[in-house]
C-alpha cells in the first residue's frame, strides 16, 4: 500500500511554475556542449555506435556536472544558479505507488522561492537511442516520452525534456509521423511544432491522472525534444 504525501506545514502549488523558455534553451545548450566534448574527446574504450544509452548518459552527466556546472563554461550555467545535475535519482510517481522511479537526468533549478515540493521540482530528462535497433515508437515514445504523460516523471511540472542519441540519418520528420498517428492513443498529443531557430521540437500532451491531496486533474505537459547527432 502506497504511503500518502506528508504535507503538514508545507505550502505548495500544483502545477509548479513553468520553466522559462530561456532556461530550457540554456540547458539544451549545456547538453549540446557536453555532447560536443564527448564526441571530440571520448573516454578510453568509448565507441558511440556500440555503447548503450546508460553509458552514454553517465558520461554526459559527468561532463555536465564535473566540468560545465563547476567551471561555468557555458554562460549562465554555473553552481551559483543551478544545483547538482544527477543521473537516475530515485523519485516517486504521482500517487507514490512507484517510489523508485529513476529519470535519466535531473537538473536542480534552485527555485525554492516558489511554494513547491522541492524534491519534485526541476527539469526531468529522459534519454533514448534513435537508430535501426530502437524504433521511435516502441523505444523513444513507449519507453520514454510516455513516462511524462502517465505521471511517472515530472508529474508536478509543466515542462520536461526528451533527448535522442541519433545514430544514422534521422530527422524530426520521424517524430512527426508518430505524433500524427491517430492510432497512438497513449500520448494523445494536443499539438506539436518545430522551433527551427534552436533546432529543437516541442510537443504538448494532456495528462489524465489526478494530483494528490485532491488538487484536481493534472495539467498538460510541454515536452522539448533535443536530438544529438553522431
Amino acid at each position: 500500500m502506497a504511503v500518502g504525501f506528508f504535507t503538514q506545514g508545507i505550502e505548495f502549488t500544483l502545477p509548479h511554475p513553468p520553466i522559462s523558455q530561456r532556461t530550457i534553451l540554456l540547458l539544451c545548450k549545456v547538453i549540446r556542449r557536453a555532447w560536443q566534448l564527448l564526441m571530440e574527446q571520448p573516454p578510453t574504450h568509448f565507441l558511440f555506435n556500440s555503447t548503450d544509452e546508460d553509458a552514454i548518459t553517465q558520461v554526459l552527466v559527468e561532463i555536465i556536472e564535473n566540468r560545465l556546472r563547476k567551471y561555468g563554461e557555458v554562460d549562465g550555467f554555473n553552481s551559483a544558479l543551478f544545483g547538482k545535475v544527477v543521473r537516475e535519482p530515485k523519485i516517486t510517481n504521482f500517487d507514490k505507488k512507484h517510489p523508485d522511479k529513476m529519470p535519466d537526468i535531473f537538473f536542480d533549478l534552485k527555485r525554492e522561492r516558489y511554494p513547491l515540493l522541492s524534491d519534485q521540482d526541476g527539469l526531468f530528462v529522459e534519454c533514448k537511442p534513435i537508430d535501426g535497433k530502437h524504433p521511435i515508437l516502441s523505444c523513444y515514445f513507449n519507453k520514454g516520452l510516455v513516462r511524462f504523460v502517465n505521471g511517472d516523471y515530472a508529474w508536478s511540472m509543466q515542462n520536461a525534456l526528451m533527448v535522442g542519441y541519433v545514430r544514422g540519418q534521422y530527422s524530426f520528420a520521424k517524430l512527426v509521423t508518430v505524433l500524427d498517428d491517430e492510432k497512438n492513443s497513449i500520448l494523445k498529443t494536443n499539438r506539436h511544432w518545430e522551433i527551427n531557430k534552436y533546432s529543437i521540437y516541442r510537443s504538448k500532451h494532456p495528462r489524465e491522472f489526478e494530483w494528490p491531496e485532491g488538487r484536481g486533474q493534472a495539467c498538460p505537459i510541454s515536452v522539448t525534444h533535443l536530438w544529438l547527432p553522431s
